[in-house]
């Protein structure tokens, strides 16, 4: 029986940076004539799972923030490490890499990017069409349970119960499945402490009571965790029926991940609610609403800023009655209330999930992958990409992005594997 001299590629993980690797892998054999049989392999029926959901069904691609050190600044985990791939693909290469192919991106006030289409189906039915054209095997149902390194350098993958491939180079894209970390670890490489990122928090307090929908454009949240310095974040915040989320709250959870965990989720946050600077400023402000209101309720004369629903569950947890007139507030209710409006503290009683987004925190040890071709330290021909590896950065884009990079490098030297070619 004589070898085919094609190529096998194993891609393990349908998700966004697997299927983008795959593309990437099919696009660089055939610039170069190798011959490639790609297979991404699927536990579930769904492939692109995450990117159907994302933004809300809109899926946010990337983020409008060109200069790389600047973008790397929004990873908790693999800030330094991400600098040299951004040099090879970043945000940009990502807006021109789907605008080639017929889908325009834009960008919101935030710097948020999505399609213009404001529909993920958009993103997905792009990568179904390059898969297709391509000829990138898309298999579901198929869960790799093992994968063991041959003699000759293949690396032999079995499937479900009864099948098995034989690859010459292999992609864990799992995203934060369990099954990744055990098949890296399988092959040698050893896994960080993995915890939920990206989560909200669960808060019981007379200020937040059914005040659910409640937004805050921008307020400054300092989390206070036991024996570990405080983390701090300004931006947007949201009242939940169970506590608060928000841009700024995923933020502050995303870089205090791992030492949640370890505080079991209880800890204490201060809320700024307005983001003012100081006492003295909040002074300022409500001295003028009460000079201009001495003879109007408290609870009808509030910081415009503020909703009147909020402000009356703020006098609340003051124990101040919304009916006295502003003329009746005295020196220790003034400051009360100046106290909770910008030194707010609320217990945190635990977590809740961030809708399906949820992210990881830890994952496979860069150490052990280079980082230039995404290839394993350990064990030649087993490359990595995505949420696998010890990589995770806030809302906004940026674990995408990290997707597309990682994926687009693994998929350029996946398919140059042992070839004597340069520049990818």
């Amino acid at each position: 029986m004589t070898l085919s001299k094609k190529k096998a590629i194993a891609i393990i993980g349908g998700g966004a940076s697997g299927v983008f690797a795959s593309i990437r892998c099919a696009e660089v054999a055939k610039n170069n004539n190798i011959d490639v049989d790609i297979c991404v392999f699927e536990t579930t029926t769904n492939f692109l799972k995450k990117v159907r959901i994302s933004g809300g069904g809109r899926c946010n691609v990337t983020h409008h923030l060109f200069d790389i050190k600047d973008f790397s600044l929004n990873y908790p985990r693999g800030q330094k490490e991400l600098l040299s791939p951004f040099q090879k693909f970043q945000a940009t290469d990502t807006i021109k890499w789907f605008k080639d192919r017929g889908v325009n991106l834009k960008h919101e006030s935030d710097g948020r990017m999505f399609p213009i289409t404001d529909r993920s189906e958009t993103i997905i039915d792009c990568f179904i069409k390059e898969t297709n054209k391509r000829k990138v095997k898309l298999l579901n149902k198929k869960k790799v349970t093992d994968i063991q390194k041959l003699q000759d350098g293949t690396m032999a993958i079995s499937i479900n119960k009864d099948e098995s491939f034989i690859a010459d180079s292999v992609l864990i894209a799992t995203g934060s499945k369990p099954l990744g970390y055990d098949l890296a670890k399988s092959l040698g490489h050893s896994v960080t402490e993995i915890a939920p990122s990206l989560f909200t928090f669960k808060i019981d307090d007379p200020v937040l009571e059914n005040l659910s929908g409640t937004s805050f454009v921008n307020a400054t949240l300092t989390l206070k965790i036991k024996n570990v310095k405080p983390f701090i974040q300004t931006g947007a915040l949201l009242i939940t029926h169970w506590g608060l989320s928000g841009p700024a709250l995923l933020k502050l959870s995303a870089w205090a991940a791992r030492e949640m965990m370890h505080a079991d989720y209880k800890a204490k946050i201060i809320v700024n609610w307005l983001s003012i600077e100081n006492h003295n400023d909040a002074e300022s402000l409500l001295k003028e609403i009460k000079n201009n209101n001495t003879k109007t309720s408290i609870g009808n004369a509030y910081p415009k800023a503020l909703t009147k629903r909020f402000w009356l569950q703020l006098l609340v947890k003051c124990s101040i009655s919304k009916d006295k007139n502003w003329s009746e507030i005295s020196k220790n209710e003034l400051n009360q209330i100046i106290e909770n409006l910008i030194n707010c503290e609320l217990g945190i009683l635990g977590k809740s999930r961030f809708k399906d987004e949820f992210v990881e925190c830890g994952g496979v040890n860069l150490k052990e992958i280079n980082l230039k071709t995404m290839e394993s330290k350990i064990c030649s021909g087993l490359f990595f990409s995505g949420e696998v590896m010890d990589i995770d950065g806030i809302t906004g884009g940026f674990n995408f992005q990290s997707a597309w990079t990682s994926g687009w490098i693994a998929g350029s030297n996946m398919a140059l594997l042992n070839e004597r070619l340069n520049n990818y």
